[in-house]
Protein backbone atom coordinates (compact mmCIF):
# COMPACT_ATOMS: atom_id res chain seq x y z
CA UNK A 1 0.00 0.00 0.00
CA UNK A 2 1.29 3.35 -1.40
CA UNK A 3 0.44 6.87 -0.14
CA UNK A 4 -0.66 9.13 -3.01
CA UNK A 5 0.30 12.23 -2.86
CA UNK A 6 0.32 14.77 -6.08
CA UNK A 7 1.06 18.20 -6.29
CA UNK A 8 -2.47 19.18 -6.98
CA UNK A 9 -3.79 17.53 -4.12
CA UNK A 10 -0.94 18.91 -1.64
CA UNK A 11 -1.83 22.68 -2.79
CA UNK A 12 -5.55 22.43 -2.77
CA UNK A 13 -5.39 20.60 1.07
CA UNK A 14 -3.06 23.36 1.85
CA UNK A 15 -5.53 26.04 1.10
CA UNK A 16 -8.45 24.00 2.98
CA UNK A 17 -6.46 23.80 6.61
CA UNK A 18 -4.70 26.85 5.94
CA UNK A 19 -8.39 28.49 5.66
CA UNK A 20 -9.40 25.94 9.05
CA UNK A 21 -10.23 22.92 7.76
CA UNK A 22 -10.10 20.20 10.00
CA UNK A 23 -10.35 16.78 8.18
CA UNK A 24 -7.05 14.38 7.86
CA UNK A 25 -7.11 12.90 4.47
CA UNK A 26 -4.45 9.94 3.32
CA UNK A 27 -5.06 8.96 -0.50
CA UNK A 28 -4.03 4.94 -1.05
CA UNK A 29 -3.01 2.91 -4.28
CA UNK A 30 -3.35 -0.49 -2.59
CA UNK A 31 -1.30 -3.38 -4.53
CA UNK A 32 -2.11 -4.65 -7.42
CA UNK A 33 -2.04 -8.21 -6.64
CA UNK A 34 -4.38 -7.77 -3.47
CA UNK A 35 -7.27 -10.23 -3.74
CA UNK A 36 -9.13 -9.49 -0.74
CA UNK A 37 -12.53 -8.72 -0.37
CA UNK A 38 -13.57 -4.75 -0.54
CA UNK A 39 -14.48 -5.03 3.39
CA UNK A 40 -10.88 -6.25 3.61
CA UNK A 41 -9.25 -3.24 1.42
CA UNK A 42 -11.07 -0.43 3.12
CA UNK A 43 -10.41 -1.99 6.49
CA UNK A 44 -6.65 -1.81 5.30
CA UNK A 45 -6.96 1.61 4.56
CA UNK A 46 -8.77 2.27 7.60
CA UNK A 47 -5.91 0.59 9.53
CA UNK A 48 -3.18 2.65 7.55
CA UNK A 49 -5.07 5.99 8.02
CA UNK A 50 -4.85 5.67 11.61
CA UNK A 51 -1.12 4.85 11.87
CA UNK A 52 -0.21 7.19 9.57
CA UNK A 53 -2.18 10.36 11.11
CA UNK A 54 -0.93 8.79 14.71
CA UNK A 55 2.60 9.14 13.61
CA UNK A 56 2.35 12.83 12.05
CA UNK A 57 1.13 13.75 15.18
CA UNK A 58 3.01 12.15 17.93
CA UNK A 59 6.36 12.77 16.04
CA UNK A 60 4.76 16.88 15.88
CA UNK A 61 4.21 16.94 19.70
CA UNK A 62 7.55 14.91 20.38
CA UNK A 63 8.93 18.13 18.96
CA UNK A 64 7.34 20.51 21.00
CA UNK A 65 8.13 19.03 23.79
CA UNK A 66 12.02 18.82 23.74
CA UNK A 67 11.61 21.95 21.59
CA UNK A 68 9.67 23.66 25.02
CA UNK A 69 11.90 21.35 27.55
CA UNK A 70 8.39 19.52 28.82
CA UNK A 71 7.40 16.00 29.85
CA UNK A 72 6.48 14.49 26.53
CA UNK A 73 4.08 12.28 28.74
CA UNK A 74 2.28 15.55 29.44
CA UNK A 75 1.04 16.22 25.82
CA UNK A 76 -1.57 13.77 23.90
CA UNK A 77 -0.42 10.77 22.42
CA UNK A 78 -2.63 9.16 19.70
CA UNK A 79 -3.10 5.43 19.46
CA UNK A 80 -5.39 3.24 18.26
CA UNK A 81 -7.47 -0.28 19.08
CA UNK A 82 -7.55 -2.56 15.67
CA UNK A 83 -9.44 -5.12 17.78
CA UNK A 84 -12.13 -2.54 17.81
CA UNK A 85 -11.80 -1.08 14.52
CA UNK A 86 -11.45 -4.52 12.52
CA UNK A 87 -15.11 -5.36 12.66
CA UNK A 88 -16.94 -1.84 13.09
CA UNK A 89 -17.32 -1.22 9.02
CA UNK A 90 -20.52 -0.54 7.44
CA UNK A 91 -20.83 0.02 3.87
CA UNK A 92 -22.92 3.27 3.59
CA UNK A 93 -24.49 5.08 0.84
CA UNK A 94 -23.13 8.02 -0.83
CA UNK A 95 -26.42 10.47 0.25
CA UNK A 96 -25.90 8.73 3.76
CA UNK A 97 -21.61 9.63 3.45
CA UNK A 98 -22.37 13.26 2.62
CA UNK A 99 -25.05 14.34 4.74
CA UNK A 100 -28.32 16.16 4.65
CA UNK A 101 -26.31 19.29 3.12
CA UNK A 102 -25.62 17.63 -0.34
CA UNK A 103 -28.51 16.76 -2.83
CA UNK A 104 -27.35 13.25 -4.65
CA UNK A 105 -29.74 14.29 -7.80
CA UNK A 106 -29.11 17.46 -8.45
CA UNK A 107 -25.52 17.50 -6.96
CA UNK A 108 -26.11 20.93 -5.21
CA UNK A 109 -24.68 21.32 -1.38
CA UNK A 110 -27.02 23.71 1.35
CA UNK A 111 -24.17 25.99 3.28
CA UNK A 112 -24.27 28.00 6.24
CA UNK A 113 -25.07 31.78 6.02
CA UNK A 114 -22.95 33.68 8.24
CA UNK A 115 -24.07 37.06 6.63
CA UNK A 116 -27.98 37.21 6.88
CA UNK A 117 -29.09 36.85 10.70
CA UNK A 118 -32.37 34.90 11.10
CA UNK A 119 -35.08 37.42 11.45
CA UNK A 120 -36.90 34.32 14.05
CA UNK A 121 -33.93 32.94 16.06
CA UNK A 122 -31.74 36.10 16.12
CA UNK A 123 -28.60 33.92 15.02
CA UNK A 124 -26.45 33.08 11.90
CA UNK A 125 -28.44 29.58 10.99
CA UNK A 126 -29.77 29.75 8.05
CA UNK A 127 -28.95 27.62 4.76
CA UNK A 128 -28.64 28.54 1.22
CA UNK A 129 -27.96 26.56 -1.79
CA UNK A 130 -24.29 27.06 -2.96
CA UNK A 131 -25.19 28.55 -5.98
CA UNK A 132 -28.37 31.14 -5.11
CA UNK A 133 -27.88 34.43 -3.39
CA UNK A 134 -27.97 34.82 -0.06
CA UNK A 135 -31.59 36.43 0.89
CA UNK A 136 -34.25 35.85 3.13
CA UNK A 137 -36.54 34.81 0.79
CA UNK A 138 -34.46 31.94 -0.22
CA UNK A 139 -33.45 30.44 2.74
CA UNK A 140 -33.88 26.57 3.04
CA UNK A 141 -36.40 25.19 5.40
CA UNK A 142 -34.16 23.05 7.62
CA UNK A 143 -35.50 19.92 10.39
CA UNK A 144 -34.15 19.07 13.30
CA UNK A 145 -34.24 15.33 11.73
CA UNK A 146 -32.12 16.75 8.86
CA UNK A 147 -29.38 18.31 11.02
CA UNK A 148 -29.16 15.47 12.73
CA UNK A 149 -27.81 13.78 9.50
CA UNK A 150 -24.74 14.87 9.44
CA UNK A 151 -21.60 13.59 6.97
CA UNK A 152 -19.00 14.43 5.06
CA UNK A 153 -20.16 18.24 3.83
CA UNK A 154 -20.97 19.26 7.87
CA UNK A 155 -17.20 17.84 8.37
CA UNK A 156 -15.33 19.65 5.87
CA UNK A 157 -17.65 23.11 5.75
CA UNK A 158 -18.24 23.62 9.46
CA UNK A 159 -15.10 23.05 11.58
CA UNK A 160 -15.67 24.62 14.67
CA UNK A 161 -14.04 28.21 14.22
CA UNK A 162 -15.58 28.38 10.75
CA UNK A 163 -14.25 28.15 7.75
CA UNK A 164 -13.10 31.11 6.17
CA UNK A 165 -12.59 29.85 2.04
CA UNK A 166 -14.10 32.65 0.23
CA UNK A 167 -16.43 35.65 0.77
CA UNK A 168 -19.21 34.26 -0.42
CA UNK A 169 -21.64 30.88 0.14
CA UNK A 170 -20.98 30.65 -3.74
CA UNK A 171 -17.37 30.37 -3.33
CA UNK A 172 -17.08 28.16 -0.36
CA UNK A 173 -20.06 25.69 -2.69
CA UNK A 174 -17.30 25.80 -5.64
CA UNK A 175 -14.27 25.07 -3.15
CA UNK A 176 -15.87 22.24 -1.60
CA UNK A 177 -17.10 20.90 -4.79
CA UNK A 178 -13.80 21.25 -6.53
CA UNK A 179 -12.37 19.13 -4.10
CA UNK A 180 -14.54 16.33 -4.12
CA UNK A 181 -13.67 16.41 -8.09
CA UNK A 182 -9.96 15.79 -7.21
CA UNK A 183 -11.05 13.09 -4.30
CA UNK A 184 -13.34 11.88 -5.21
CA UNK A 185 -13.88 12.13 -9.26
CA UNK A 186 -17.79 11.17 -10.22
CA UNK A 187 -19.38 11.31 -6.07
CA UNK A 188 -22.18 9.24 -7.88
CA UNK A 189 -19.89 6.46 -8.67
CA UNK A 190 -17.64 6.07 -5.17
CA UNK A 191 -18.05 3.31 -2.32
CA UNK A 192 -17.86 4.22 0.92
CA UNK A 193 -17.25 2.42 4.18
CA UNK A 194 -17.93 4.35 8.08
CA UNK A 195 -15.86 2.89 11.37
CA UNK A 196 -16.18 3.22 14.82
CA UNK A 197 -14.47 6.40 16.24
CA UNK A 198 -13.83 4.44 19.13
CA UNK A 199 -10.87 2.33 17.71
CA UNK A 200 -8.50 5.78 18.23
CA UNK A 201 -8.68 8.25 21.05
CA UNK A 202 -8.21 11.06 17.66
CA UNK A 203 -11.67 10.51 18.20
CA UNK A 204 -12.24 11.55 21.82
CA UNK A 205 -12.07 15.68 21.34
CA UNK A 206 -14.98 15.43 18.86
CA UNK A 207 -17.50 13.52 20.96
CA UNK A 208 -17.73 16.15 22.97
CA UNK A 209 -19.77 18.35 20.99
CA UNK A 210 -18.96 18.94 17.31
CA UNK A 211 -18.49 15.41 16.02
CA UNK A 212 -16.33 12.75 15.42
CA UNK A 213 -15.88 11.27 11.59
CA UNK A 214 -14.29 8.39 9.92
CA UNK A 215 -14.78 6.73 6.48
CA UNK A 216 -12.54 5.01 3.55
CA UNK A 217 -13.86 5.69 0.16
CA UNK A 218 -12.98 3.96 -2.58
CA UNK A 219 -12.68 6.19 -6.14
CA UNK A 220 -13.02 3.85 -9.17
CA UNK A 221 -11.79 5.60 -11.74
CA UNK A 222 -8.34 6.49 -10.42
CA UNK A 223 -8.55 2.95 -8.35
CA UNK A 224 -7.11 4.83 -5.34
CA UNK A 225 -8.57 4.63 -1.59
CA UNK A 226 -9.41 7.97 0.64
CA UNK A 227 -8.93 7.65 4.65
CA UNK A 228 -11.07 10.14 6.31
CA UNK A 229 -10.83 11.39 9.71
CA UNK A 230 -11.95 14.21 11.74
CA UNK A 231 -12.24 15.33 15.21
CA UNK A 232 -12.36 18.61 16.75
CA UNK A 233 -13.72 20.59 19.90
CA UNK A 234 -13.44 24.22 20.56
Amino acid sequence: MTIIETPEIIEKYKVYEREGGVIDFRIFQLDTEQEDTPYQKHLAVAQQTLISVAEEANTRLDRMAAKLKMNRRELFTMDYDFNILKDSGKEISVQDFMGWQYEEVSGRVKILCYDLLNPKTKGYDLYFYYNEKGVIENALFITQEDKGQIGFVYAFLEPPYSFMCGKTIFEKGNFFLDFCRLLFTDISQIEVYMWSTDSSNYFDAGKEWWGAFFWTVYNPYWDRYIGIIASETD
